[in-house]
């Protein structure tokens, strides 16, 4: 049996970036807000939260640890 096609194909991906919560050595995807000029995202296990602004001059990195 054939597959259908997901509706929206890689067009539906969400942008995220993927970092390691130093505070309870977890590690999670953040994604980008509504407004479109960070990325957002909590620690799954103790709700620290992370914002990681999106600027001109940013990097091409998409790997961090916050502490």
């Amino acid at each position: 049996m054939k597959k259908k096609p997901s509706k929206g194909g890689a067009e539906a991906r969400r942008e995220y970036l993927g970092v390691m919560f130093d505070c309870c050595s977890v590690y999670s995807h953040i994604h980008i807000n509504k407004a479109g000029n960070a990325y957002v995202g909590w620690c799954p296990r103790c709700a620290k939260k992370v914002t990681i602004s999106i600027g001109p001059s940013g990097t091409n990195s998409r790997f961090f640890k916050v502490y």
